[in-house]
């Protein structure tokens, strides 16, 4: 699965090639789309206004909700140390039946969390 944190979301906004080409692919399978958490969302929408509304228009991404169980984890994982603007990802990466990749601008942000973090670089 791939996983967009808040800094990801900010570069596709801000038309960073790849993500760009991620996020306007139409696939039939939710699953095989590239996936944001809501809290990234929220996030990357405080950095960047609009953003939120930019995305949601992108055929290729699936925004995942956050139910009981994972706000229960996400605390967990803020907790422990991450920057909540980045645990609602570590929580997906982490809990998924699929191992998941995060791809994000600041890949040390999720040293010691387990979770696979691509630098995506500059947009």
């Amino acid at each position: 699965m791939i996983i967009l944190d808040h800094t990801a979301v900010t570069a596709l906004c801000r038309g960073h090639r790849l993500l760009s080409s991620i996020a306007v692919v139409e696939v039939d399978d939710p699953a095989q789309r590239a996936h944001i958490p809501a809290l990234c969302l929220v996030a990357a929408s405080l950095e960047l206004p609009g953003a939120a509304a930019h995305v949601g228009t992108l055929p290729g991404l699936e925004f995942l909700n956050l139910e009981f169980a994972g706000t229960a984890a996400v605390e967990q994982v803020v907790s422990a140390g991450v920057d909540w603007a980045y645990a609602h990802a570590v929580y997906v990466a982490a809990s998924g039946a699929v191992e998941g990749q995060v791809l994000t601008a600041t890949p040390d942000a999720y040293n010691g969390t387990g979770v696979w973090a691509v630098d995506i670089g500059k947009p």
